[in-house]
């Protein structure tokens, strides 16, 4: 019983750390998916089942090799050079990112709710500061209260605008619906190395501090469809409201808005607690990796990260992250390629010792 307990808690993490406002909002995967068609659904799939395989290499490589954050990994699979360099875009992306979420909670808070900029800041600060001095039980509560509101809300939205136009939800209706672009294989992998790459920074300190790999892959696995799932209703919903992207900066909220106040505002909360759930997934690697390479303790470089990341935050890291975001999606599947070539070299390694020790105790019994 504990042990699903556990695989749960690590779904809620899994989910929580990809799921960001881009995603719950509906703008990232209008980007990626809904503008190639039906097709995108395929996409999906071939996400779900890359997060699964991969995942399972990074929980096994970093318990046979004991890595302990996400520069070990990364220098330990990728070419030296190709290693430093993606180690150097994903500290200034989780970074970055860490910022944008800072500025960009409190500009929602302030746009839908009233509530002054500096007040929403300021609670983004705190509680931040509050789980992550908690360590791993913070990650885990967060996400456990995050990802099923998110199940919840995303799914009423869904059923709501089903129930309104039925008519929508037939395999006649979305193939005839119109896409802008073809390359969708491409893009379904690029998405889902980009989130890969992320989730390794949550995924290897986890696997050092739990030393449960059965757990850890299991959760990775329910994590994987719950997420596809969520991501099915907002590309359907993208799809079907196609012109919703172009019209608003929130279009996942414009669907809301149609199923009454309670889902719009659920919706609000949901996209607020997930900029949350990824502040915390972020900062949580940087500080690991902090520990790792420089030896400075966990709590003092969660005070060290925030305390970098807050004057940032006023002056914004939007030209920073346009730079970054190209890059990001091409060292991605570099990444993504470097892991399955290791763990596939190590594999055949191991096999070949094996075959080679039988040949030997063989000819001894002979």
């Amino acid at each position: 019983m504990k042990k699903n307990f556990l695989s749960i808690q690590l779904a809620t993490i899994f989910v929580g750390s990809i799921v960001g406002a881009g995603l719950s909002s509906g703008r990232e995967l209008s980007q990626f998916f809904s503008t190639y068609g039906y097709k995108s659904f395929i996409g999906l799939f071939i996400c779900a089942i890359s997060y699964i395989l991969v995942g399972r290499m990074i929980v096994d490589i970093t318990m046979k090799h004991n890595v302990k954050s996400y520069n070990e990994f990364i220098d330990l699979v990728c070419p030296k050079g190709v290693g430093a360099f993606t180690n150097i875009i994903l500290t200034l992306f989780l970074l970055s990112s860490t910022v944008i979420i800072l500025a960009g909670s409190s500009a929602v808070i302030h746009q839908y709710f009233g509530v002054p900029r500096w007040i929403g800041f300021l609670l983004m600060v705190i509680l931040s500061l509050i789980i992550l001095l908690r360590n791993t039980e913070g990650l885990f509560e967060v996400n456990i209260a995050t990802v099923p509101l998110l199940v919840i809300i995303m799914s009423a939205i869904f059923i709501s605008f089903i129930i309104r136009r039925p008519e929508t939800f037939s395999v006649e209706y979305i193939q005839a619906l119109p896409y802008t672009k073809q390359n969708w294989v491409t893009s379904s992998l690029v998405y889902s190395g980009f989130n890969i790459i992320s989730i390794v920074g949550i995924l290897v300190p986890l696997t050092y501090e739990l030393r449960d790999p059965k757990a850890l892959n299991k959760g990775i696995q329910i994590g994987s469809w719950v997420l596809t799932l969520v991501s099915f209703f907002i590309v359907f919903l993208m799809m079907v409201n196609y012109t919703y992207p172009q019209l608003y900066e929130i279009p996942i909220l414009a669907v809301a808005m149609q199923g009454g106040r309670i889902l719009r505002v659920g919706l609000l909360v949901v996209i607020w607690m997930e900029m949350f759930s990824s502040q915390i997934s972020n900062i949580y690697s940087l500080t690991r990796s902090l520990e790792s390479k420089a030896k400075i303790p966990y709590k003092k470089g969660v005070i060290i990260v925030l305390a970098i990341a807050t004057p940032f935050s006023f002056i914004g890291f939007s030209k920073l992250v346009d730079i970054l975001y190209p890059l990001y999606g091409v060292l991605s599947l570099a990444f993504v390629m470097c892991c399955i070539i290791f763990y596939v070299k190590e594999h055949i390694s191991i096999n070949s010792l094996k075959k080679s020790k039988q040949k030997v105790i063989s000819r001894h019994k002979i």
